[in-house]
């Protein structure tokens, strides 16, 4: 990607290196390999699957976004 701006560099990524980003694990969870994120009380919520099974995309308790005790 190119930017141009008559901005100095140092204005355009002003606070770039401090940006927290979320920290993802990859898990596995029922048989099932998964993207997950930590939230409180030691439960992950699910990102994505990464099965390659298609009757495991279709099992609403593995839909992204919900929690899991792991």
């Amino acid at each position: 990607m190119i930017l141009y701006t008559p901005m100095q560099l140092e204005l355009v990524l002003e606070g770039f290196d401090t940006t927290k980003y979320p920290e993802y694990k990859i898990i596995e969870y029922e048989g099932v390999a998964m993207l997950v994120e930590d939230v409180d009380s030691g439960k992950k919520r699910i990102i994505k699957l990464l099965s390659t099974n298609p009757y495991d995309y279709l099992r609403p308790e593995l839909s992204p976004g919900n929690l899991i005790n792991g």
